[in-house]
């Protein structure tokens, strides 16, 4: 099928084409750019944290067909929905590893797309999930496009259950399952409940776009079906501009979804009427209510007579609130036939794997199961029958789940520079069977193609500019496309790794013995040393700071690596504590000299000083950290928080247990780490000091001190747990830096928690925090600047209806340290 059919019904569909100012961006596999139908083309790759070209793979062909169904120019013979629009390749599955990528990567990516300015993201892919629910990393990037007005488009999966997948089971994304050529929805479709609100049907069989080396390719599966609706989502917002308006991604998901049609189906709750969806999607509907015309009876019966659509009959259907800020909830877990109960992530098979024998692990369908840490990946059962580019139809494709021989034929030049055709063939079966394919998703394979020897390792994780076997036609530099470095500033906690054993085994060797005493009492005894102490090596590290560059440090959420961390060149070495103290003036210098060389202690403690080498800042930094973070909190040295500024390398480095991080050259500039516990006592001193100055009636006792402390504690948890990011937009950069301002600080949480004051009404009160919203700033300096402006509204917990107060802070974050712009501003009410 032409993805274009579906515009027929519409008056001159051939001059829908999209509009440049409508940016759609494509996260999958490696895409071949130098395909013809790509010549011309406004398409830029994005470093991502997948550097591979475009191969043979299955991944390959999987992001390059999706790609063309989008981006495909006219008169190629591949002619997508979008040619006009730009378009934004983001990598996110590799060849030869299953299409595994943890959530958290995709995070990344959807993050990136946003901050590139795509107004649809297209998501042929995902991670299954018992109730739908999307990792914290993963929820707050979505929730992200929800409130910037950016269309999320998601496969709903293919493991033909009543069960639902992450992104596509979120609210605020549009869900897409796939209908054969009969407009009825595929076997292989997934129909979980969240899907009744915000999924809809569109052609997934036999779709005809490119594959890479130049072939064309007729593939079938939801992830197919993804790229007709995004495509039309991108038709929408291009009407939008031309007829004078704002770009309105949300509204033109609110058009498809409102539009969709589908039969009459009694009883609701049944299979077959819950396989529907909202409805089967429908362009000219879509399109006329986007124009604000009313869609007639005509136009209507010529639409579904052009589309073969389904018959006229609106389904109820419940619209994506627009501007909402929604999260994941309340769907219902469900089973997927083609992920053993053990699988972690999602898994692609190779379409080469040639009549690979059936997985005798994969559960049968209707159990339940949770992937944890899971990845987002292309949706499994998606059948591909890839032809040469002059056949007019699939060989061997059967209904879904039918029993097929894949071909995959592609031209390539011979010896004498004429075409010559390559075939390679996978196995296939009943995808109802058990053992279907051992993981599940993209999928350039039949779900009864099994992946044999597959990695178990994360897909990859470092931003990247590859383009294919040529770089005709692909916007990229040397170092990507990016003209301005990825910035970061992150909140977390380090930690540190080895990569490979011979390094692991180097520092065992290296570290000196540790000398221990009996526990029977008898004398001292020398073991080995614990390299994963963090007390032993921090020790170690600064008697030998040279070898903290032979680590691999990470920033940490929760158990999660975020980064690899190095530091900058160094520009200046200090030692493991200040030697003079810099704001000294030379008159107290001189005399802490006296008072050294006089006190056999002060004069110990500078020896021991300068017998430890110097060391860079930033390292020094690290290690002092690691050490700190297994003190006990009350403890003056302990560390719970550490602030990481820096750029992006566009590399990565792979953990002793397989994992690829991105590398983050870390400046000393910005680079802050704070004790909690010191923080909380610093701001009950300044409350406890203002109620004393203003004498409330209410005396600030043990009791209420303690309530206090509390309170500050629950604040500190919400702003650091509940608002954790990956510090790469520009608005999570703000957020971060006024997270670190009030550790550093302190006076936002006294003044906020004193709110009360500012208010009628009593003033022994305490305030607590109620929300953090982050804002383009209306008012900055010259460019190059980038500010925001951050919120913190309080309210009083016991009385609802008293009036909230907002502190308002200004930042740039144009630099990896951001700089606060002007005092913090107090306003009452909600801001």
């Amino acid at each position: 099928m032409e993805v274009r059919s579906i515009l027929r019904g519409i008056p001159q569909p051939e001059e829908l084409l999209g509009d440049p100012n409508v940016c759609v961006a494509v996260l999958d596999g490696p895409v071949d750019l130098s395909h013809p139908c790509f010549a011309g083309a406004d398409v830029t790759r994005i470093n991502t944290l997948v550097r591979d070209p475009a191969g043979r793979g299955p991944m390959s062909l999987h992001g390059t067909h999706v790609a063309s169904l989008l981006l495909g120019q006219r008169p190629s013979r591949v002619a997508g929905l979008a040619p006009r629009c730009r378009g934004l390749i983001l990598p996110i599955f590799r060849d030869g590893q299953e299409g595994r990528v943890p959530q958290l990567d995709l995070a990344r990516a959807v993050e990136r797309a946003v901050e590139e300015g795509a107004h649809v993201i297209n998501i042929s892919g995902g991670e299954r999930s018992a109730d739908g629910q999307a990792e914290s990393m993963l929820d707050r990037a979505l929730q992200m496009c929800a409130d910037r007005g950016v269309l999320v488009v998601a496969a709903v999966g293919n493991d033909g259950c009543d069960c639902l997948q992450a992104p596509a089971a979120a609210p605020s994304v549009l869900a897409v399952g796939a209908t054969g050529t009969d407009s009825k929805p595929l076997e292989s479709n997934n129909w979980g409940i969240a899907y009744r609100t915000n999924g809809v049907l569109a052609p997934g069989q036999d779709i005809e776009g490119a594959a890479p080396g130049g072939g064309q390719a007729a593939l079938t599966g939801s992830s197919f079906a993804t790229p007709v609706v995004a495509g039309l989502a991108a038709l929408l917002v291009a009407e939008q501009l031309r007829q004078g308006l704002k770009a309105d991604p949300i509204a033109a998901g609110k058009a498809i979804l409102e539009t969709a049609l589908a039969p009459p189906c009694s009883p609701p709750e049944a299979v077959e009427c819950r396989r529907k969806l909202v409805g089967h999607i429908n362009a000219t509907r879509a399109y006329q209510l986007i124009r604000r015309h009313k869609v007639s009876e005509s136009d209507l019966e010529a639409s579904q007579a052009a589309s073969a659509s389904v018959p006229a009959t609106a389904w109820p259907t419940r619209a994506i609130p627009s501007g909402a800020s929604v999260t994941p909830a309340g769907v219902l877990p469900s089973p997927q036939i083609s992920h053993p109960a053990s699988d972690e992530r999602v898994t692609i098979m190779d379409i080469n794997a040639a009549h690979a024998p059936a997985d005798e692990d994969a559960p049968p369908a209707g159990r339940t199961e949770q992937l944890a840490q899971a990845a987002p990946s292309p949706t499994s059962h998606d059948r591909q029958d890839v032809q040469q580019e002059e056949l007019g139809s699939p060989a061997g494709v059967g209904a879904a789940g039918e029993t097929a021989s894949l071909a995959m034929q592609s031209r390539e030049p011979n010896d004498e520079g004429h075409d010559t055709e390559t075939h390679h063939s996978a196995g296939a079966g009943d995808a109802s069977a058990a053992g279907t394919e051992k993981g599940a998703v993209p999928s350039a394979s039949h779900p009864a193609a099994a992946a044999s020897g597959g990695s178990e390792r994360m897909a990859g994780v470092r931003p990247s500019c590859g383009c294919g076997e040529s770089t005709s036609g692909c916007q990229c530099g040397e170092n990507g496309n990016d003209s301005h470095p990825q910035l970061i500033y992150a909140i977390g906690t380090i930690g540190y790794d080895f990569g490979t054993e011979a390094r692991r085994d180097s520092f065992r060797q290296l570290m000196p013995n540790i000398v221990v005493e009996d526990p029977g009492g008898g004398p001292e005894q020398e073991v080995q040393p614990n390299i994963y102490d963090p007390a032993q090596m921090h020790a170690y590290l600064t008697n030998a700071p040279q070898e903290s560059g032979e680590l691999i440090w990470t920033l940490k959420a929760d158990a999660a690596n975020l980064y690899a961390l190095e530091a900058e060149e160094a520009v200046g070495m200090d030692w493991t504590r200040p030697i003079i103290d810099p704001k000294a003036s030379a008159a107290k210098v001189k005399q802490s000299a006296i008072e050294a060389a006089s006190d056999p202690h002060k004069l110990a403690d500078l020896l021991e000083t300068l017998s430890h080498p110097p060391v860079s800042p930033v390292y020094r930094t690290f290690r002092d950290a690691i050490l700190g973070q297994i003190q006990p909190e009350d403890d003056p040295t302990y560390v719970s928080r550490v602030s990481i500024p820096g750029v992006l390398t566009g590399r990565t480095v792979k953990t002793f247990a397989g994992e690829e991080l991105p590398v983050v050259k870390v400046q000393s500039r910005g680079l802050y780490t704070w004790n909690e516990a010191v923080l909380v006592n610093a701001v009950v001193d300044a409350v406890t000091h203002d109620y004393g100055t203003r004498k409330p009636s209410v005396t600030l006792d043990d009791d209420r001190i303690g309530t206090l402390k509390t309170t500050i504690r629950a604040l500190l948890d919400m702003l650091y747990w509940r608002f954790r990011n990956l510090g790469q937009t520009s608005a999570d950069r703000a957020m971060n830096a006024a997270g670190t301002n009030a550790f550093l600080v302190g006076s936002e949480l006294k003044n906020g928690l004193l709110s009360a004051k500012h208010v009628p009404g009593k003033d022994d009160n305490f305030y607590t925090l109620e929300s953090i919203k982050v804002a383009k700033s209306a008012f900055c300096r010259p460019r190059p600047a980038d500010c925001h402006d951050v919120t913190l509204t309080f309210f009083d917990p016991e009385n609802d209806r008293r009036a909230r107060v907002s502190y308002l802070l200004t930042f740039d974050v144009a630099l990896p340290n951001p700089v606060s712009i002007g005092p913090p501003h107090k306003f009452i009410g909600g801001f």
